[in-house]
């Protein structure tokens, strides 16, 4: 359901509150039911509400919008008449009756299901082969060490680049099932050999038992990087949300574990198997959000893979904030560290491969018109290892042009 309802749900409320809302825990979880998506549950809490308090304006309300979000016209439009006949409904709540009769709720039903989004932007990348930091390295050899220089090519080489990105998604009414894909490709200027796309599908689904609630979901992913296929991917999460009542307004702890399945058709012996279990802590506010994360990963490759299987540890954290009417600001930050369980490549390499990589990113959005947006953003990625050949920095840079399709 489009924010345009839970809006109204929020702020239109107070205008038509009724004596009977004052402690009414089965109104609270039919809105709660409502802000999570499950709208055949939530229609059935709020008709439950107002079959035992008939007065209860705010019920009747909520359930003339959720019927208008589920397409149903009928039933939103009677709900409606019952507002305007027994109560005094206040100027917004009549202006929105009058579009409801114009014909806008079915317009908003399909706006509520399907969604699809459309990005081109220009960037600039100080590392776009994502070359070495260091050109010297020193190899090991009959017991004894060997510097050595790197290649011009395999050094960092800097380069402008073109940037397509395509994002649907469709939401199930009722169900919540979410369906999606994602489309992102970039053109380099120069350096066609690291030109990359990336295609993922996927499905989401909602589950509750009880107080807790749950969401499990997969897709199937794609890499091409020069104009080649060079990664496929399957992947599989599921996420518990279980209840925490001493927590504040709008915050909320979950478990999250997912599984994904790497191939490298190019690549000799890469093919891997990725693990991955988090905490996560996330606050939603009218202008803030946040997510905090925090867990253990392992990476058990094929057997003869360079290094072996590795064992790690990730944090993340997201910000966003609204800065105005039609500003929006973000900074990102993410750690990965992996460790591999024996000597990378005896008789070379005798250490074993650690690895720390760190994202920074900050970005802020306008809103040129509802459905058009503006987006500049600057990461730097700093990947430390212990075999320099591995080690390498990136800043880029980019402007985006966003337009938003609700269909």
């Amino acid at each position: 359901m489009r924010p345009f309802f839970f809006l109204l749900l929020c702020c239109g409320l107070a205008g038509l509150a009724s004596a009977a809302e004052a402690d009414d825990s089965d109104y609270r979880n039919a809105l709660k039911l409502l802000s999570e998506g499950s709208y055949e549950e939530a229609k059935k809490a709020i008709e439950a509400v107002i079959a035992s308090q008939p007065e209860h304006a705010g019920a009747l309300l909520d359930l003339a919008i959720l019927q208008c979000g589920m397409g149903l016209v009928d039933e939103a439009k009677a709900s409606f008449e019952q507002i305007e006949v027994r109560f005094d409904p206040p100027l917004a709540i009549r202006d929105l009756i009058r579009k409801i009769r114009a014909g806008e709720c079915r317009r908003e039903e399909s706006r509520a299901g399907s969604r699809l989004q459309i990005r081109l932007g220009r960037g600039y990348d100080s590392n776009a082969n994502q070359g070495a930091r260091d050109p010297y390295f020193m190899l090991a050899v009959d017991g004894g060490v060997i510097p050595l220089m790197l290649a011009p090519e395999f050094r960092p080489r800097s380069d402008s680049f073109t940037q397509f990105g395509l994002e649907a998604a469709y939401t199930r009414p009722g169900s919540g099932t979410l369906l999606h894909t994602y489309f992102n490709a970039r053109k380099n200027d120069r350096i066609s050999d690291y030109d990359q796309a990336t295609g993922v599908i996927g499905v989401e689904e909602p589950w509750r038992i009880g107080n807790w609630e749950s969401r499990w979901g997969g897709n199937l992913g794609a890499t091409w990087l020069g104009g080649a296929l060079y990664q496929k991917q399957v992947n599989a999460y599921v996420q518990v949300l279980p209840p925490w009542p001493g927590l504040p307004a709008g915050w909320r702890i979950s478990a999250l574990g997912d599984w994904s399945r790497l191939w490298h058709p190019t690549l000799y012996r890469f093919d891997a198997n990725l693990l991955r279990a988090q905490a996560l802590l996330t606050f939603q506010g009218r202008d803030t959000q946040f997510l905090g994360g925090l867990g253990v990963a392992r990476d058990d490759g094929e057997s003869g893979r360079a290094g072996g299987d590795r064992r790690g540890w990730t944090a993340n954290l997201i910000v966003r904030q609204r800065l105005g009417e039609r500003l929006l600001g973000e900074f990102s930050w993410s750690r990965q560290s992996w460790r591999g369980e024996a000597a990378y490549l005896p008789g070379l390499f005798d250490e074993r491969r650690e690895q720390r990589a760190t994202l920074w990113r900050v970005g802020a959005s306008y809103a040129v018109t509802p459905r058009q947006s503006v987006l500049l953003e600057y990461r730097f990625l700093d990947n430390q290892e212990n075999i320099s050949l591995f080690a390498y920095r990136s800043r880029q840079i980019m402007l985006n042009w966003q337009y938003d399709f609700d269909l």
